[in-house]
């Protein structure tokens, strides 16, 4: 073995150190951003569990305020050091209010006048009336810095002359337990007057009304992919190589009192595992311990009271190894995968789910499904028929298909389907939707519940299934049994690839107070798009749908977990009925649809939304001139094992490391998952002639 000594640099951008990350938590980096930094903005609340509009009878979620009645919210800092702040509050006015509404936080008075006054361009307000009342909307309140204060702040809101006109929401405490976890504890911080703040009284729940900090998360994290810090490609045959020393070096702007804190670990595998990779070190210049070629990096972004942050702008690798034999045959072709993980685990569903199973059973999905040539047609035949069965005694909390289900049979056997008058069928889009992710769960295909909306649209409620046909997600919805698609490719489309196409042709960033649906020209939104709509074989066409729901795609979220058939908690009280409030939806932003300012949890990667399921990566490095050892990593729900075909050969179960002995000629590996359901996942392959 010829052995050299080898010295490489690998310089990375902040770009592609942010769009490349194992995670990032709490933090950001939009276009116009100079690097990476913490994310600017935080929520305080104690509401979101409860917040919505309940199913038991009983609970109204509005609570009229006028006359003589005070609202009062406590809410706690442990930090009251704000760049600018907000209160925000979900409410609806009457037609043609004319009351103005006072916030006093901690002593300090602020006035948010009705909506035609306060904010002339929000034509969401006033415009969407049900029963001469306002459809539920966020409001914001800004509020002087200097009014917050250390510990509990005091936040009393009044009608201005006691004028009626507003409806507070309430987030009933019997409600609670439905959006959170156990313990399910109750915060005691909502009082109500009824004779101008005189006396007072316990609230029923807590009014929904959160501080909005403009500062930055006081820490956030960053952790590197697994690189190889030698600098060959993963996509290529890598030689024997070994590391002998490593040094970090990075760009960053670092405020006074903030700080970016550093660790590293190095591995012989290019998959993590703690039998092969080192322990976090931190790194102060040097790692003590080299254990391979396959390095990772982290940092902590830390700001001592989130009115500056550290901005990370791009990190050098410079590494020293010894360079040992080269693999001599040729790389013939390649067809590997890109796996994504989110930076939060999504606990994935149990395909074998007890209520999954029934509902399999119960509803015949096999006979649905029959005939199918393709993985695709088995998903529209399940889309198909979600649009189709009929539903009854719906509710919102908790998500059982099972019960919702209608299974009467017609004079044949068969259970009975809907028809319609219409291309939208009935009940609320959340239900039909909610079907067909359980459907698609039964069969062994991941899936999951996704809501939109634009300012000054109600929004709507999908599902997003994951297809090995094309290796991505796809955008469906079983209110009207169609989907999105690329117009030149007919690739069907996910949510963000919709929302991307509306974000372009927005003409300013999108806001609160200035919504885009009244300013601009909507025949030009949807004219000569560059997408397109699968209309399917009905009578009744859903064009005027998809062009009236193109114009929602501004803000999307999900509950990040795809479990919500297994345990039924969290979920939001409700969906869609009111404006979206629970605090544990995941969403998506970016620079033309900024996060939403109510709201804790949002991501613009898209790592972060779009994990990438089913799907085989691998890496080949080179044993001896006659051997490769091939390591396998996946994102598989209900994981079983890999597989293997070596030459076309039948399929064999493999462990995540292979060694491939090669003869002369050609040689064709593929691989594969298996899951628990007995489906195959996407075949990567790699030719290599000797």
């Amino acid at each position: 073995m010829t052995v050299s000594a080898v010295r490489q640099a690998i310089c990375t951008k902040a770009e592609a150190i942010y769009a490349s990350a194992a995670a990032t938590m709490d933090l950001w980096m939009g276009r116009q951003d100079e690097g990476i930094r913490l994310f600017r903005g935080e929520v305080v609340e104690n509401d979101a569990p409860g917040s919505g509009r309940s199913d038991q009878e009983g609970i109204e979620p509005f609570v009229e305020l006028g006359g003589q009645t005070v609202f009062r919210k406590t809410l706690h800092l442990d930090n009251p050091a704000v760049l600018g702040a907000q209160v925000a509050f979900i409410a609806k006015e009457c037609q043609d209010n004319q009351s103005t509404l006072q916030f006093t936080i901690n002593g300090h008075p602020v006035r948010r006048p009705p909506s035609r006054q306060a904010a002339p361009q929000a034509n969401q307000y006033w415009e969407l009336m049900v029963g001469g009342w306002s459809w539920s909307r966020w409001y914001y309140v800004d509020i002087p810095p200097e009014a917050l204060q250390l510990g509990d702040n005091e936040i009393e809101v009044a009608a201005v002359d006691g004028l009626a006109g507003w409806q507070l929401m309430v987030a009933d405490y019997r409600d609670f337990y439905k959006g959170m976890d156990d313990p399910v504890t109750l915060p005691d911080a909502s009082r109500y007057s009824t004779d101008g703040g005189q006396t007072w009284k316990a609230e029923r729940g807590e009014y929904v009304l959160r501080l909005v900090l403009d500062r930055f998360r006081r820490n956030g994290a960053l952790v590197s992919t697994a690189i190889d810090a030698t600098g060959e490609s993963d996509d290529a045959i890598k030689s024997q190589r070994s590391l002998q020393r490593i040094i970090l070096g990075w760009e960053a702007d670092i405020p006074a009192g903030c700080r970016l804190a550093w660790a590293l670990r190095t591995g012989c595998r290019p998959v993590w595992d703690p039998d092969h990779w080192s322990d976090w070190q931190v790194y102060n210049g040097q790692p003590t311990t080299v254990k391979g070629r396959y390095i990772q990096w982290k940092v902590d972004f830390l700001t001592a009271d989130g009115l500056q942050s550290p901005v990370l702008k791009s990190v050098q690798i410079n590494a020293d190894f010894q360079q040992g034999t080269q693999f001599t045959g040729r790389l013939v072709s390649a067809k590997n995968a890109q796996i994504l993980r989110p930076s939060s685990p999504m606990p994935y569903e149990d395909y074998r789910a007890q209520m999954l199973r029934d509902l399999r059973e119960q509803c015949e999905l096999d006979a649905v499904v029959a005939g199918a040539q393709t993985e695709f047609d088995t998903i529209a035949r399940l889309h198909r028929w979600a649009y189709h069965i009929p539903l009854s005694g719906c509710s919102h909390f908790p998500w059982d298909p099972l019960a919702w289900v209608c299974l009467e049979r017609d004079e044949n056997g068969a259970i009975r389907l809907n028809q319609y008058q219409q291309r939208r069928r009935d009940q609320m889009c959340l239900y039909p939707n909610v079907v067909l992710v359980a459907a698609c769960l039964s069969m062994g295909i991941p899936a999951r519940h996704l809501n939109f909306h634009s300012e000054g649209m109600t929004g709507h409620e999908i599902a997003e299934v994951w297809s090995n046909d094309y290796g991505k997600w796809m955008h469906l919805d079983a209110t009207r049994d169609y989907y999105w698609c690329d117009r030149k490719t007919l690739v069907p489309l996910d949510t963000q690839e919709i929302h991307q196409v509306l974000a372009a042709r927005l003409a300013r960033p999108e806001r609160w107070d200035r919504p885009y649906l009244f300013h601009q020209d909507l025949a030009a939104v949807v004219k000569d798009l560059p997408i397109a709509f699968y209309d399917g074989d009905y009578e009744h066409s859903t064009a005027a749908g998809a062009f009236f729901l193109f114009r929602s795609f501004c803000h999307f979220r999900i509950v990040p977990r795809f479990d919500v058939f297994s345990r039924s908690r969290p979920l939001p009280v409700s969906q869609g009925t009111e404006v979206w409030s629970w605090n544990g939806y995941l969403n998506w932003a970016d620079d033309q649809v900024p996060p939403l300012l109510h709201f804790t949890r949002h991501v613009n990667r898209r790592a972060d939304f779009y994990p990438t399921l089913n799907q085989t990566r691998y890496v080949a490095e080179a044993i001896d001139e006659g051997q490769l050892r091939i390591y396998l990593d996946t994102e598989t729900p209900g994981f079983t094992t890999f597989e293997k075909r070596v030459d076309g050969r039948a399929w064999q179960a493999c462990p995540a490391q292979i060694d491939w002995p090669l003869h002369q000629g050609l040689n064709v590996l593929e691989m594969r998952t298996l899951n628990n359901m007995g489906v195959p996942g996407v075949v990567s392959a790699l030719s290599v002639a000797m």
